[in-house]
């Protein structure tokens, strides 16, 4: 019941005075949000897995139980800044590496992919700008390799809908 559940609402220190103060309070609030979703996901669980009944009649038992919710904990990174630059009194561009630093499962493979792209991690670029209450992110480019070596654009998505590609893992 709703009023069982408990509140893990975590009060986020903002700080927007420079711009890397102010990615560091974006991740934190990026974090808390992560945080808030997964746990209504969880609270949720009961409602998912009568959804997912009758995964077991048209999968096998092995498929099914990797598709089913019980989902892993929430992944954690780790974030470095490479590079600040501040372009003029209103624009800021920030590099930074961002590392998957989720505990690796005990009795888990990882395969030379993903064990590379945890030890280098991923490059992004994040442009601030300032306005009257501090320094804001607006922009989130991120470093690829695939079919050039180029920056591109993640978010926002100038209001153009998304067009989905990915294919997550054959569902």
């Amino acid at each position: 019941p709703p009023s069982e559940r408990k509140n893990t609402s975590i009060k986020v220190n903002i700080d927007l005075a420079t711009p890397d103060k102010a990615l560091k309070s974006y991740w934190a609030v990026r974090d808390s949000v992560r945080a808030k979703q997964f746990e209504l996901f969880t609270q949720s669980k009961e409602g998912f897995q009568s959804a997912e009944a009758q995964m077991s009649a048209v999968s096998d038992g092995a498929l099914a139980k990797s598709l089913s919710f019980d989902k892993d904990p929430i992944d954690t990174f780790s974030r470095d800044l490479i590079d600040v630059k501040v372009e003029s009194e209103s624009r800021a561009v920030i590099v930074v590496v961002i590392k998957n630093s989720t505990p690796i499962p005990a009795g888990a493979e990882i395969s030379k992919f993903d064990e590379e792209l945890r030890r280098d991690g991923e490059r992004y670029r994040y442009i601030l700008e300032k306005n009257q209450t501090g320094w804001r992110v607006s922009e989130i480019w991120e470093w690829s390799t695939y079919p050039s070596a180029e920056w591109k654009k993640k978010l926002p998505r100038d209001g153009k809908p998304h067009v989905p590609s990915l294919t997550y893992e054959g569902v």
